[in-house]
């Protein structure tokens, strides 16, 4: 990308890792409009539809008039793939609807955006709701995690909404020395209802990734994820047969943005020592990527395992954007 718009992207993107700033009003929810195109995976000589083991199933990118939209960092796509929730690193819940045909994502219509609360049912704005994972069910209560001040509350999402306010979830003494910008990036609830925590950029002696498991009444457990420079980690799933996927991303003034995804199988997690695991795709600026930080999975119809990943386009519109991703993991 050499071009003067290609050169205000990247200086834009870089910025914005830096951890500038963002705005959130005082509010109620409201409507949310969202306007959805389909957009090409890849584009050139090179066009493909697959990469790695990961076979696209359609890629949108969102545009709104709201100006709270953007910043998605965290995403929960219903187990039948007709609803999503997301957060924002500005302190914002969003809703919508997806559409498919032919087992592809061709569409997207949005619901409703509100502002996040904390557990004394104030509203959070801009780095103090900096939300940056986001775990659970639709049908029961979800998580989030938060970066700056390192913490993770519990939303009681399906009696509530986006009106319910958190109660803390208790997480290491240790998180209080996770870097500013780099703490709690990614969530998951386990399949057996622990949930799992994994920092981006905090690292032990010998430069894994840090990160914890975590159950009521029962002492935190460290995880160790070995660091493929110059991957951090922004994202993390459970699969239906207990497998972890970890959602990573690269950044440079020169190399631009990419992002790729390490399976990591169960027994290897469940063995409790540093885990590596297998890289199922590699995902640079020939594809039609942006700043990648959003990791959901469900299963298909037919038991496929299938995959959508957003972008946080940091609200930099139009110089990034927001996309969201389907595809299909093989094995």
């Amino acid at each position: 990308m050499t071009s003067i718009v290609g050169r205000l992207f990247l200086a834009a993107l870089a910025a914005c890792f830096l951890g500038f700033d963002l705005r959130a009003d005082d509010e109620t929810p409201r409507a949310l409009t969202i306007d959805a195109r389909s957009v090409a995976f890849s584009t050139g000589e090179d066009a493909k539809s697959t990469v790695g083991k990961l076979v696209h199933r359609g890629t949108l990118r969102l545009t709104s008039a709201d100006t709270d939209f953007g910043g998605i960092s965290g995403l929960i796509v219903s187990d039948d793939g007709s609803q999503f929730l997301a957060i924002t690193d500005a302190s914002h819940w969003l809703t919508g609807a997806l559409q498919y045909r032919d087992d592809r994502l061709v569409g997207l219509r949005g619901g409703e955006i509100g502002p996040l609360l904390a557990p004394d049912g104030s509203i959070l704005k801009g780095k103090l709701g900096d939300a940056e994972g986001l775990a659970g069910k639709l049908d029961g209560d979800v998580y989030v995690s938060f970066e700056g001040r390192h913490r993770i509350w519990r939303y009681p999402y399906a009696t509530k909404g986006m009106l319910g306010s958190p109660s803390v979830v208790a997480t290491p003494a240790e998180l209080a020395g996770a870097p500013l910008n780099g703490g709690l990036e990614g969530i998951a609830l386990l399949n057996d209802g622990r949930l799992l925590a994994m920092t981006e950029s905090f690292h032990d002696n010998a430069g894994n990734i840090r990160g914890w498991v975590l159950s009521t009444g029962a002492d935190p457990v460290q995880v160790l994820l070995k660091r493929r420079s110059p991957f951090d980690v922004t994202d993390v799933r459970q699969t239906a047969n207990g497998d972890l996927l970890m959602l990573e991303r690269r950044f440079s003034t020169f190399g631009g943005v990419g992002f790729e995804m390490r399976r990591i199988r169960s027994p290897e997690f469940a063995a409790g020592g540093v885990m590596d695991g297998e890289v199922v795709a590699d995902v640079g600026m020939n594809f039609t990527i942006d700043n990648m930080e959003a990791l959901s999975v469900r299963k298909g119809a037919n038991g496929e395992t299938l995959v959508y990943v957003a972008s946080d386009d940091n609200f930099n519109a139009p110089l990034q954007q927001t996309l969201i991703m389907m595809f299909e993991l093989k094995n």
